[in-house]
């Protein structure tokens, strides 16, 4: 690790540039900017698994239908309703055979998800159920309000989605397989995870089993432990050369910014503009940025080789200091397609406040999902702790103040936290009395400070699968899935037949 103050010395006598716009903002083309600025929000729930890699000779039959429900399930006076977007597998089903259901948590549910390349269509095929993917209120096509201010973002929380969530049980129960006494599974990955087992909290009477991969269950403020488990990770099949190559770069960054040189990061770094070293919530969002990047580039894939990719390119050069090994890869490779790169505030929080259900960013979800970040479930990525290597500038203030800018000021610290406590009291955080469920999570994942990771009782245990980041547990079993990875798929399937069936199928006559 090269000495800090070297580092700075050799960065402090360069030659300065006069920071000026590269170009106005609405003409820029930031692809990668956007991205980064994405995974801000969404890294910590991480719900997408990995899609196939082959197809299958007999692909399954996957029917797209629509579901009516209320809007608000909790006001006998308002008795608008919306329509909730669902698609079925039923290739195996017999009657008797149970529901088994996929809940989309923030993606849209696609096909994938239930076809013959995940492991719930296997275990439909193995007890002849019939199969169900389950949009989220607000994400997809399950449109609800005629778009997504603040004020009709109101009925987006926990409480309203497993209440739609009963609703769609009961409908499959009575309307479409006409049999009450169908046995249910629920199950996801990242909130969906989440969903799950909160279903199993909150109605236990209408669900038989519950499967969560990589579920989020402990709201917290603060989650500055992401950054550590990065770093760890980054360490483990990176390398240790590029995590300190990455902390003398962050650390560089930061004396820059305190010595009011940010015209040489500007200049190095390729930013659209300059940044304020007076506005407290432009430096802390610039750093954001940096550390999101890297994040991005590594996680985004949920593949662990992405590590090692990163750290060939940052330490795999010969330049004179870190922040020059980091700017050109910053530049050459991640931005490589971009004008410039974006690290203003004012973008990002621009961008949020699209409300329209066409806007990308309401397409992709993120405007609700940081919603529900900033008035039920937290999870801000901060840079509190020392066992990381982004430095220091990013913390709480600077989440709070996003919150307010993008949604309004009636969103405070305070409201934030006790939104969190209140999450927690409902659903049991990492200790939920439940029974007839199953926890899995890759040990790679950073998210999984916030997921529940040892056994709760002898029938609600959990699985951690070495060398793995999120999602391949939901696809099905595969020869070239590791030895471990293989044994948790078989567990998995064998216990939720138990849990749907303790003793044996249950042939129940299906009324016409």
């Amino acid at each position: 690790m090269r000495p800090l103050f070297v580092a700075t010395l050799a960065l402090l006598v360069a030659a300065a540039f006069a920071g000026v716009p590269r170009s106005a903002t609405s003409s820029r083309n930031v692809p990668t900017s956007r991205k980064i600025m994405e995974h801000m929000i969404t890294r910590g729930l991480v719900q997408n698994a990995p899609k196939p890699t082959a197809t299958s000779p007999n692909p399954a039959i996957v029917i797209e239908n629509f579901f009516t429900t209320r809007i608000d399930h909790f006001n006998a006076q308002n008795t608008d309703e919306w329509t909730l977007r669902y698609l079925a597998v039923t290739d195996w089903y017999q009657p008797g055979g149970p529901i088994l259901i996929w809940l989309g948590g923030y993606m849209p549910i696609q096909p994938y998800m239930v076809d013959e390349s995940s492991l719930i269509y296997d275990m439909a095929r193995e007890m002849h159920g019939a199969v169900y993917a389950f949009e989220t209120r607000y994400f997809g096509q399950s449109w609800i309000t005629e778009d997504v201010s603040t004020e009709n973002l109101r009925f987006l929380n926990a409480d309203q989605v497993l209440a739609d969530l009963a609703e769609f049980v009961a409908y499959l129960k009575r309307d479409v397989l006409r049999n009450e006494y169908a046995h249910v599974l629920v199950s996801g990955v990242g909130y969906g995870g989440s969903l799950a087992t909160w279903f199993r909290v909150r109605y236990p009477h209408l669900s038989d089993a519950a499967w969560s991969s990589s579920g989020v269950h402990n709201a917290l403020v603060d989650f500055q432990e992401f950054a550590e488990d990065w770093g760890q990770t980054l360490i483990d099949f990176g390398s240790q050369e590029c995590y300190n190559e990455i902390f003398v770069a962050f650390n560089v960054m930061q004396n820059l910014i305190d010595a009011g040189r940010e015209d040489i990061l500007y200049e190095r770094l390729d930013l659209c503009d300059e940044i304020d070293t007076e506005d407290r919530l432009e430096v802390s969002f610039f750093f954001l940025t940096m550390m999101s990047s890297v994040e991005f580039s590594t996680l985004s894939t949920g593949n662990l080789t992405a590590f090692a990719d990163v750290c060939n390119d940052i330490t795999g050069v010969d330049m004179p200091t870190a922040l020059d090994a980091f700017a050109d890869w910053f530049n050459n490779k991640l931005h490589a397609d971009d004008d410039c790169a974006e690290a203003d505030p004012e973008v990002f929080i621009d961008w949020l406040r699209e409300d329209d259900w066409e806007s990308e960013w309401v397409q992709k979800g993120a405007r609700q999902l940081f919603y529900q970040e900033c008035t039920e479930l937290g999870l801000f990525m901060t840079t509190d702790s020392d066992l990381q290597p982004f430095g220091n500038r990013v913390g709480l203030d600077m989440w709070t103040d996003l919150c307010q800018e993008v949604f309004g000021e009636w969103i405070t610290f305070e409201s934030i936290y006790y939104a969190t406590q209140r999450s927690n009291n409902r659903f049991g955080a990492l200790n939920p009395r439940v029974n007839f469920i199953h926890f899995t999570n890759g040990a790679e994942n950073p998210i999984r400070r916030v997921a529940i990771l040892n056994d709760l009782n002898p029938e609600a245990l959990s699985d951690v699968i070495p060398n793995e980041m999120f999602g391949s547990d939901t696809r099905y079993i595969s020869v070239n899935d590791s030895e471990e990875l293989q044994a948790v798929k078989r567990r998995l399937k064998a216990l939720l037949s138990y849990y749907l069936f303790p003793h044996g199928p249950r042939e129940t006559p299906v009324e016409n």
